[in-house]
């Protein structure tokens, strides 16, 4: 004999779905709160307030739930400057860079390098294994000035082990530094400077002043 849900069964479970949203749609204020989460939330609402048989919109459920776990990879993970400030010398050999590993969708935004020579590079963010093996996912053409640039890379990752860069010889500064544990949290982890073929270094390649934030779109 098949056995039927009661009605009580029924509405503690309508009831439980509902609690859940409206909780979900308490925190999405407290996430707009942080900046994290858009305004247009209220229209949302009123999708699921209007359905005709009382039951919750689930598209309207998923975007709402997007922007939650969006605004919650902000708050672990909160944007920041890491690296070195712009000293040292001008460095010219291909694929020195900056090894680090993300256990969260990240974006690379702007950064500062200082150029030897006005001119165009590639910026060129790769899967790294730490040792020989590099694929990259990302490359950008930048054109500089002599002197200090800011420059945005504008490049999304998933989790993973990479190596940012530079192809070619194009000279640009890099920096001893000794900060890379201290700059390590919040799933992030620098390595150390590094090539393809040798170890990691206490040098920072090229991109100081580094935004690194939560990738918007890690959920979508």
């Amino acid at each position: 004999m098949v056995e039927r849900t009661t009605t009580d069964e029924a509405e503690l479970q309508s009831n439980w779905t509902r609690r859940t949203f409206v909780a979900a749609l308490g925190a999405t204020g407290i996430a707009a709160a942080t900046g994290s989460a858009q305004a247009s939330d209220g229209d949302v609402v009123a999708e699921v307030e209007e359905t005709s048989d009382g039951s919750v919109d689930l598209r309207a459920f998923d975007e709402v739930l997007g922007r939650l776990e969006r605004a919650a990879d902000a708050l672990e993970f909160p944007a920041r400057r890491i690296g070195a400030t712009p000293r040292g010398e001008q460095h010219g050999a291909t694929h020195w860079g900056i090894h680090f590993e993300t256990e969260k969708a990240i974006h690379l935004g702007e950064a500062t390098v200082d150029a030897d020579e006005s001119g165009t590079f590639r910026a060129v963010v790769g899967r790294y294994d730490g040792d020989s093996h590099f694929a990259p996912v990302h490359e950008r053409d930048v054109s500089v000035d002599a002197g200090l640039n800011t420059i945005d890379l504008d490049m999304a990752l998933e989790p993973g082990e990479y190596l940012l860069t530079r192809d070619g010889s194009f000279p640009l500064r890099r920096a001893a530094w000794s900060g890379w544990e201290s700059q390590s949290r919040d799933g992030l982890e620098l390595k150390g400077g590094a090539n393809p073929n040798y170890a990691d270094n206490r040098y920072w390649y090229y991109y100081f002043d580094l935004n690194v934030a939560a990738h918007e779109d890690a959920h979508l």
